[in-house]
């Protein structure tokens, strides 16, 4: 795909028993067409970068994505509250240290390769085409959704729910660079690290 970009998701993959519980609130909200399910490919996941880089610079990409992951340690991640745009419902996550830490690296690492204009070509379609919100979203996240104002959460699905926040805490230790879909779902992985890092390094 050379000249082409990609709409990439830098995001910590969710462990089986959040995945779980996240895939049985995704459930009770909208399906396809208007929404989306969890499945094999459409992971659950906590979006650290979301950017459009040149398809032919993925490989410096994930290159420098191991190169800030490589002392990273595992992260423990906290549900704060569900909230609600109108349109989807988020888990929101306690914004720790570590988790701004490695944010915040991983966003000044891959800021060479920003590429702001892209557009639903970007996206991984499959038979479900990116939406002119998707379009807008991961265009304005490194201003708009980043940095001050990064909030941590997992987008549960499109629809409400009223419920409150599951009691849930738990390590996440996989981090992979997707292809965003559809709703910015991460679609396809590009490649994945495991953190095994301590903390302080």
């Amino acid at each position: 795909m050379p000249g082409s970009l990609l709409a990439v998701d830098v995001a910590l993959l969710l462990p089986p028993r959040a995945h779980d519980l996240v895939t049985q609130l995704n459930a009770r909200l909208t399906g396809p067409p208007d929404g989306f399910r969890f499945d094999a490919g459409h992971l659950t996941h906590v979006s650290l970068v979301q950017q459009f880089v040149p398809a032919t610079d993925l490989p410096l990409v994930s290159a420098e994505v191991g190169a800030v992951l490589s002392t990273a340690p595992p992260l423990t991640l906290v549900a704060e509250r569900l909230a609600s745009s109108g349109t989807t419902t988020s888990l929101v996550l306690a914004a720790t240290h570590p988790l701004e830490t490695l944010h915040t690296r991983l966003m000044d690492r891959l800021a060479p390769f920003d590429m702001a204009a892209g557009d639903a070509d970007a996206f991984l379609s499959a038979g479900e085409p990116a939406r002119a919100r998707d379009v807008e979203w991961v265009t304005r996240f490194r201003t708009a959704a980043a940095y001050a104002a990064f909030e941590p959460h997992v987008t549960l699905g499109a629809g409400v729910l009223d419920d409150a926040a599951p009691a849930l805490e738990f390590e996440a230790d996989r981090v992979a660079i997707c292809r965003l879909g559809r709703f910015c779902t991460c679609r396809r992985v590009f490649a994945s690290w495991t953190l095994a890092g301590r903390a302080g390094t």
